[in-house]
């Protein structure tokens, strides 16, 4: 997966680690300290953002990470 270097980035991480099997995903990308990009197996990416409420969203990935 990735090694989480915020509290942000580790409640991401938790919660990709319940959304998704292991082998869902190709790819996890630190971003920012609240952003990762992932990449599933069939090459789609999006964003993952923890957002200040602690609220956790999947974005595209062309939008911009707050």
């Amino acid at each position: 997966m990735f090694i989480a270097q915020t509290a942000e980035q580790a409640k991401i991480r938790a919660w990709l680690e319940e959304q998704f099997q292991p082998d869902e995903l190709r790819a996890v990308e630190i971003v920012t300290r609240n952003a990762v990009r992932i990449m599933d197996r069939y090459h789609d990416a999006a964003l993952v953002v923890c957002r200040q409420d602690g609220a956790i969203e999947i974005v595209p990935d062309d939008a911009e990470a707050c």
